[in-house]
């Protein structure tokens, strides 16, 4: 059944703007046709149409349940700013790939210059992934500065940085007994010396992916999903 955004109240899901239509105009929906509604609350509602307008549609919740797809780890990734077009391919993966949170952040190497750029953007990209990914709840983003984004690296215990041309390998196999796990990725000029200091300071697994050097899209790919399959999240 197709997913939609709603807001849900008294028994009814109430679909409205880019999701009514979706519903309406693309998918065609009418009186009587099942889907299921969300809210960002983790819990999926299997909805029976009642009907179907212009500027919204409303239909009525028949049963609740919790959402299998919900990440079960508190996953938060730390990724340094890229290309617009390689963002939103982080952005979108991040979702699938169960991240709980989502830090972008600038660094001395930064090509990509974050003032420029819109939350709003990326919240659209990650309602449209957890709609893909069948999660109920949705991606919390933020954009900040190397200070703030270490300082938040710096307080969750267990956390991976991933050096280049420094790191160490790691068992991954350790990690399924931790409930909040951070992960740290360089944008596409990487680190300079004295920012990767500083992150080392925070006394993380220093963390190798090998001989070849990744692109940070492929990093976040790579490191974020081999976390997320191998703690079962």
């Amino acid at each position: 059944m197709k997913r939609f955004f709603a807001k849900i109240e008294d028994g009814l899901a109430l679909i409205e703007g880019d999701e009514n239509n979706h519903l309406r105009n693309v998918l065609r929906l009418n009186v009587g046709d099942k889907i299921v509604a969300f809210n960002g609350d983790g819990k999926d509602y299997l909805c029976e149409i009642l009907c179907v307008l212009k500027t919204k549609s409303q239909a009525k919740v028949l049963q609740t349940k919790q959402c299998e797809g919900l990440p079960k780890k508190d996953l938060t990734l730390f990724a340094g700013s890229v290309k617009r077009e390689k963002l939103e391919i982080i952005v979108q993966k991040a979702v699938e790939l169960g991240c709980k949170n989502l830090v972008i952040f600038e660094s001395e190497f930064s090509t990509m210059k974050l003032k420029s750029e819109k939350l709003a953007r990326y919240e659209k990209i990650i309602l449209s992934a957890s709609k893909q990914c069948e999660r109920a709840d949705l991606m919390k983003i933020e954009f900040a500065s190397f200070k703030v984004m270490l300082e938040k690296f710096a307080k969750i215990k267990t956390k991976i940085f991933a050096n280049e041309r420094g790191g160490e390998s790691f068992d991954f196999a350790s990690l399924k007994k931790e409930d909040e796990i951070a992960i740290l990725i360089g944008g596409e000029g990487g680190f300079s010396g004295k920012e990767k200091l500083a992150i080392l300071n925070t006394k993380p697994i220093n963390l190798s992916l090998g001989k070849r050097i990744l692109r940070a899209e492929t990093a976040v790919i790579v490191l974020t999903g081999l976390v997320s399959i191998i703690c079962e999240n």
